[in-house]
């Protein structure tokens, strides 16, 4: 089974769950090898190119953020899966804003990591679908407007008129099909409206553009208008 990364990391201060999680990530994988280190900021390479991707597994029990050494996997190249996850106090939104690609909970963490590997190496999120779920419901309770959202990442990142409609609609949950059918265009049109909203706002999957906009309209002065306004 060979995957599109140039080279895989493991970075944690853990001997024995370095020698666990490449021995398995490497059985299942022939390309990349794995190899573990005990900093990220031994191992990244800012200056990857496109054709030499990376993923980065950060042991979360005992490795910080990588933005406290100044890495943002956001604006990095190379995709990021946070391993050893405390399922207490977990919040899915974070994760997914802070440019991870999924998480791997502790308590199946071994068994999970080479087939979250491969499912974010075809582009997909690897996160459980009772978070998705829960992000969902935070969608709801925080009163979320896709209609401010989409105002909002209009001005922010010069949406034109068609993009700003296709990310409302995306917003309100529809799919490809139904904004198509709703706005009399080709689904290959909406594709295309579609990914160029997400690249603008460097978001890689229609749940990591729904968390930023829940976050970002909880935050918009039109939800929060002045006392006696």
């Amino acid at each position: 089974m060979s995957l599109i990364y140039a080279s895989g990391y493991v970075i944690t201060r853990s001997e024995e769950f370095a020698n666990a999680s490449t021995a398995i990530l490497n059985q299942h994988f022939s390309t990349p090898r794995f190899s573990a280190f005990t900093s990220v900021n031994d191992c990244f390479c800012s200056a990857d190119s496109f054709n030499e991707r990376s993923i980065y597994l950060i042991d979360t029990q005992t490795v910080s953020n990588p933005m406290r050494s100044g890495i943002n996997p956001v604006h990095e190249q190379g995709d990021w899966l946070a391993v050893n996850i405390d399922e207490s106090g977990f919040q899915v939104g974070d994760w997914i804003l802070n440019g991870f690609s999924g998480v791997v909970m502790k308590k199946r963490c071994l068994e999970q990591l080479a087939p979250a590997v491969e499912a974010v190496s075809h582009g997909e999120l690897w996160y459980s679908r009772q978070d998705l779920s829960k992000l969902a419901k935070a969608y709801v309770t925080n009163e979320f407007d896709p209609y401010i959202a989409a105002d909002d990442f209009a001005q922010v990142h010069s949406l034109t008129p068609k993009e700003k409609n296709i990310c409302f609609m995306i917003l309100k949950g529809l799919n490809n099909p139904q904004i198509a059918e709703s706005i009399n265009v080709s689904v290959n049109t909406v594709k295309t409206h579609a990914s160029s909203v997400m690249r603008k706002l460097n978001v890689h999957s229609k749940a990591e553009l729904i968390a930023r906009a829940v976050q970002q309209t909880s935050n918009s002065p039109k939800n929060h208008p002045m006392n006696g306004a």
